[in-house]
């Protein structure tokens, strides 16, 4: 017999603003906007003088936190991915939100003893795992098929946005109320917007509904490789190069952008104004390249990516004015940003859902493991030479390096289906045997 869907089954097309993937984009745009990715890294590099000046520490005993974070992350990135394999991501997400606003907060009670510092950054990084790209991307890939792209380059942009809306908060803060009431109004992000919102609109579709594009949502039941059958691909081990390239130049910058400039004479409103701009580009980079991801080969854009990249950090390593800097950080921003589009992206298509956030949790662990070691290794340079420019040179090279080996990535695994069933808004016969 036929039977017809009643209006809450009908499918509505993903290339319609009504489908409701496209709202629960946006709530996990707000959430990477007050989460780790940018609350704690685009805050970091104006905090380096301050707690210097407070309690005498020199820029590598400081970088040591971020780096420590970053580590954190690394290590726990892998076994929070599996958990949103496995779980509800929503309330995950919403719970590591409030553990990461506290120890946020926790940093406005900091003592000359460096330990505290180090263990505050320990548990940022490992609550702050679960509220960065890692568990979102893992809702909407459950959301999208044909305009994944589109809607990944909506939720990373979140650290785009941030970027550019942080520094200036942050600078502003410091300036009129010091540096613990700026941790506090930081923490303020994640525990009263990321937590909330997450928690209460960050949703998945049901299994079976008529909004879930994937033929799978989660489990053994979802399409695609086991994650130790994906680490056998030298598909992966490509993408991981070119993150870890990206993640040496960009981390290695973010965190030192603030003393590296100012050092050079720019004063703080062209160093704030420096990072905003480069969270401009971030943004106007992952849109644009997030929606080219749906027709064109990523490899292509990976290439792309690096190179932007590579060029932009080595001119701000250059950099000597503001006239100078801003067009660089313009150049960086455009290619830094677009690894967050490209990860989740390329491991849907390579490799599929079934351990999607798990390989995603791999794969990020490298950049974290490079974001570690970049800022460590900047200071220590600094503090031996007096100069940033010769250990950002080595890092751009690498990038430079790393766009020519994505031209060895292979077709998709799992390329979008070419007939989106969601592009029927209407009513449609379901036929079901009787």
């Amino acid at each position: 017999m036929t039977v017809t869907r009643t209006p809450a089954e009908v499918r509505v097309a993903e290339n319609h603003l009504a489908y409701p993937g496209w709202r629960v984009a946006v709530v996990c745009h707000i959430g990477v906007l007050t989460g780790f990715a940018t609350v704690f890294i685009y805050s970091f590099s104006f905090m380096v003088k301050p707690l210097g000046q407070a309690f005498g520490w020199d820029r590598e005993q400081i970088a040591r936190a971020f780096s420590l974070a970053a580590i954190s992350v690394a290590i726990f990135s892998p076994f929070i991915g599996k958990l949103f394999d496995r779980f509800d991501p929503r309330k995950l997400i919403a719970g590591f939100m409030t553990v990461f606003g506290l120890g946020m907060a926790s940093l406005a009670l900091l003592t000359p003893h460096l330990w505290q510092l180090y263990a505050n950054a320990v548990l940022i990084g490992i609550a702050g795992t679960g509220t960065y790209q890692l568990g979102y991307a893992r809702v909407i890939a459950a959301w999208f098929e044909r305009r994944l792209g589109a809607a990944l380059s909506i939720v990373v942009a979140g650290s785009g946005v941030g970027s550019f809306v942080v520094p200036p908060l942050v600078a502003y803060l410091l300036a009129t109320h010091g540096w613990r009431t700026t941790y506090l109004g930081l923490a303020a992000l994640p525990l009263l917007i990321g937590a909330p919102l997450t928690l209460l609109f960050a949703r998945t579709p049901r299994a079976g509904s008529a909004h879930e594009p994937a033929r799978a949502m989660r489990g053994e039941a979802a399409e695609g490789l086991s994650w130790q059958r994906a680490l056998g691909s030298p598909s992966f081990w490509l993408l991981a190069l070119g993150v870890v390239a990206l993640s040496l130049s960009e981390n290695g910058a973010l965190a030192h952008l603030a003393p590296m400039l100012s050092d050079r004479g720019l004063t703080a409103r062209d160093v704030a104004f420096t990072a905003s701009l480069l969270g401009v580009a971030s943004v106007t980079g992952r849109f644009a390249l997030g929606w080219l991801l749906d027709f064109v080969k990523g490899s292509h854009i990976a290439v792309a990516s690096l190179l932007a990249a590579g060029a932009g950090m080595l001119l701000l390593a250059h950099a000597r004015r503001f006239g100078a800097a801003a067009p660089a950080a313009f150049v960086a921003g455009l290619g830094g940003g677009c690894e967050l589009d490209l990860i989740p992206y390329m491991l849907r298509r390579y490799f599929g859902l079934r351990s999607f956030s798990t390989l995603y949790g791999l794969v990020y662990s490298t950049y974290a493991v490079a974001g570690a070691i970049a800022p460590l290794v900047l200071g220590h340079i600094y503090d031996r030479t007096g100069s940033y420019t010769g250990i950002m040179n080595t890092f751009c090279a690498v990038t430079l390096v790393a766009s020519a080996a994505m031209l060895a990535l292979p077709a998709y695994r799992y390329a979008a289906e070419q007939t989106d069933s969601g592009d029927v808004a209407d009513e449609e016969p379901l036929a079901a045997a009787g």
